[in-house]
């Protein structure tokens, strides 16, 4: 399919993305079932620079136009296209109850009311640190799952970064022995620290930046770690070198969300690798699509983008990522120094500018 190599040439150029034609048919089945294009990504699981400029191509090659009102539709160039190489339409097979997780949290339901309740106050997300959180049935979730893993009962969890406020969610449970947060936002630890005072919960936050050494009576203290992590390579180097110097050692857990919206594959391997390899430690669950996160408001803002597909209001939690969790099977020594680097911007981030 000459279209489809074109595509991918054309996309690795703009993008500097390791693409392959399986993934602009990916794209292309997305468009084949929706005309908005944040479903699009959501659909395809595909970096947004991806999918934005493989329509870019498709548009180009008369195979998708725009309306003014920035719908995505096939022409009739694209239709017999899409016909002849049998490209399907995405089914969505997801449990409607558990939001494909494969978990629910009944038997901490009272917690979850209380913290629906907290978080109607919490700050907005700012642009400032990448910031988006999660749905409160995700943060909850990601609290059951640490239970069922029985890496949160009894334990010391340290939270490195936490506009979700899953610190607040575990520590409402009162299953925890303690709840750490390390967060560079003031706004944040204030909030932070204010419900564990009025809730009487065993939550502390300070303030943090994650390019500083990690203080001395933190390293190897903690039983388990959770970090939502900004997904440049070096950023994903410096925040493991952190979270995991905070764990007692061997048998000692961490969870975070990693995308496919700012991570491609490539990524995903070359981190994988980082993992292993430097940090002693295993995968032992990848859950695709575990965590969903609220559209923030500065989005389309921060984009600043030309293209009128790009600039529609999502309709839907379009940005997904899905959960990890690790366990290190060896104990880990690692130098405890400050570390500069880029957190936020690669060519795979939403940031990254046109």
């Amino acid at each position: 399919m000459d279209e489809l190599k074109g595509a991918v040439e054309f996309v690795k150029s703009k993008t500097k993305v390791n693409v392959t034609q399986r993934d602009i048919e990916k794209i292309l089945a997305a468009l084949n079932s929706t005309n908005h294009f944040w479903e699009v990504i959501f659909l395809s699981q595909k970096p947004f620079a991806v999918v934005r400029e493989t329509i870019n191509y498709l548009i180009s090659i008369d195979f998708v136009k725009s309306d003014d009102s920035g719908n995505l539709e096939p022409t009739q160039k694209g239709k017999e296209f899409v016909e002849k190489n049998n490209i399907p339409v995405v089914k969505n097979y997801t449990c409607q109850c558990c939001e494909g997780r494969g978990i629910v949290f009944d038997e901490i339901k009272v917690a979850y009311e209380k913290f629906k309740k907290i978080v109607k106050t919490r700050p907005d997300a700012i642009v400032e640190y990448d910031q988006g959180y999660v749905t409160e049935e995700t943060a909850f979730s990601r609290i059951a799952l640490m239970i069922k893993k029985g890496d949160l009962v009894g334990k010391r969890l340290i939270v490195f970064g936490d506009d979700d406020l899953v610190s607040i969610a575990a520590a409402l449970t009162k299953l925890p022995k303690e709840v750490l947060v390390l967060e560079i936002d003031k706004r944040l630890v204030d909030f932070i620290n204010q419900a564990a005072k009025e809730y009487n919960l065993a939550l502390k936050a300070i303030e943090y930046d994650f390019r500083n050494k990690l203080p001395d009576e933190l390293v190897k203290s903690f039983d388990t770690f959770t970090i939502d992590p900004p997904e440049t390579i070096e950023a994903l180097d410096l925040c493991f070198t952190r979270t995991t110097s905070s764990l007692k050692g061997a048998g000692c857990a961490g969870y975070f969300g990693l995308t496919n919206i700012e991570a491609s594959l490539s990524k995903w391997h070359e981190f994988q690798k980082l993992l292993l390899n430097k940090f002693n430690a295993v995968i032992t669950d990848i859950i695709e699509n575990f965590n969903h996160y609220v559209n923030w408001n500065y989005l389309l803002p921060s984009l600043d983008s030309k293209l009128n597909f790009v600039n529609v209001q999502p309709k839907l939690n379009w940005y997904t990522s899905s959960m990890y969790r690790i366990e290190l099977v060896k104990d880990i020594e690692i130098v405890n120094e400050y570390i500069n680097c880029e957190l936020y911007i690669d060519n795979e981030a939403i940031l990254y500018k046109e």
